[in-house]
């Protein structure tokens, strides 16, 4: 009986893995075909960790205008320069998670495309625009954010480049925070709720609640009333429903308070 019933664990442990080893091949091989949907349409002359310059914004602006034609849901393209953050963004106002997982051709895809708040205003822009990602296990998308918390490679790292139809949007990242969302307590820190800052001390309280969940800050950023913002906002699982989120601030162009 012992010698069966050892053939039989033995059997039960030779399917478990045969099966977890094909779920993780078919993992990562959904993401590989995925992340080439994205180099296939990346820019002309722009590598996978290096955004393009920003004398070249023009030069780039009929490129992104073909991507439109293809699919008019594109409305810009992200880029954080040395890392892999280099894709293509998204917004469907009207089904804001559209994207959560289909590719830039509406695919279905498990990394999903990079996407905007249906609160946010691309263009003008609004004064908090949030983009969206998953932060896979593969490092697409986010999912290398978490290197952004070691102060060495965040000082490194800082600059955020978001094109648009309008501008070539520079920004540092001044901090990144962790956050339990949808909690159901009054205390919760509701940062995808932020649009346009209702005055000066709407935005003091923005910046006040990030930095008093702020798993670091960086020193070279001192965010002043009327600079936008950008929040980079992905999954964080140290917390139930928890996000991870950078709170970067734009330095170019200037904002009009400042010409």
């Amino acid at each position: 009986m012992n010698k069966k019933l050892s053939v039989v664990l033995i059997c039960v442990c030779a399917i478990v893995l045969a099966i977890s080893g094909f779920k993780v091949i078919s993992y990562f091989g959904e993401n590989s075909r995925a992340e080439n949907v994205y180099e296939d349409i990346r820019p002309p002359g722009m590598s996978e960790d290096a955004a393009i310059s920003a004398s070249q914004y023009e030069d780039l602006l009929p490129y992104y205008e073909k991507l439109r034609d293809q699919n008019g849901h594109f409305v810009g393209w992200l880029s954080i320069p040395g890392t892999n953050v280099n894709y293509p963004v998204m917004q469907t106002k009207q089904e804001p998670e559209y994207y959560l997982y289909r590719d830039f051709h509406q695919k279905d895809a498990p990394s999903g495309s990079l996407f905007v708040s249906e609160l946010s205003d691309v263009e003008r822009p609004s004064d908090n625009v949030i983009i969206y990602g998953h932060r896979m296990k593969t490092g697409a998308m986010f999912g290398n954010f978490g290197k952004l918390l070691e102060p060495e490679y965040l000082a490194e790292h800082d600059l955020v480049i978001f094109d648009t139809f309008a501008n070539r949007n520079e920004y540092q990242i001044w901090c990144l925070f962790t956050e339990a969302v949808d909690t159901g307590s009054t205390n919760e820190f509701k940062y995808y709720n932020y649009s346009d800052f209702q005055g000066e001390i709407d935005f003091a309280n923005f910046l006040s609640q990030a930095k008093s969940y702020a798993n670091i800050v960086n020193p070279d950023v001192s965010p002043k009333y009327g600079d936008k913002i950008l929040l980079l906002s992905t999954c964080e699982y140290s917390h139930d429903n928890g996000r991870l989120v950078a709170v970067c601030v734009r330095t170019s162009p200037e904002s009009e308070e400042d010409e």
